[in-house]
């Protein structure tokens, strides 16, 4: 049973469900220009395509009707070319030439990922 059924048992009827998540992979920018992307291959090939098609599913099957959907890109700031790294160092340690871009810019760094909100309702 995927998550979107087993929360439908746990919310009364008319209940709201929150599902919000990113839908590409994160970009690095320094002063307005892209230094790279902070690749994630399964989870834009495998993952992503999966929830979706689980969320249509979930709506097709009249668990849920979709009340509302927000795209909006989340940025989050970095003082230090450190500070980045050590947040996304699963990905850029892999990624030489983006980790010598990202240690040689000036701060401050930007990642960004373009987001999608949607408010469901429970039937």
């Amino acid at each position: 049973m995927h998550a979107l059924r087993h929360v439908h048992k746990l919310l009364i009827a008319g209940g709201t469900l929150v599902d919000l998540h990113p839908v590409t992979e994160g970009r690095v920018e320094c002063n307005g220009q892209v230094l790279g992307t902070l690749e994630e291959p399964n989870w834009i090939t495998e993952v992503l395509p999966n929830a979706e098609r689980r969320l249509r599913d979930a709506i097709r099957d009249r668990l849920y009707v979709l009340e509302d959907e927000i795209e909006y890109d989340l940025l989050q700031h970095y003082d230090t070319a450190q500070d980045l790294v050590d947040a996304h160092r699963d990905v850029v340690e892999g990624v030489p030439a983006l980790l010598e871009r990202i240690r040689v810019a000036k701060s401050p760094l930007v990642t960004r990922e373009h987001y999608v909100g949607r408010r469901l309702r429970a039937i």
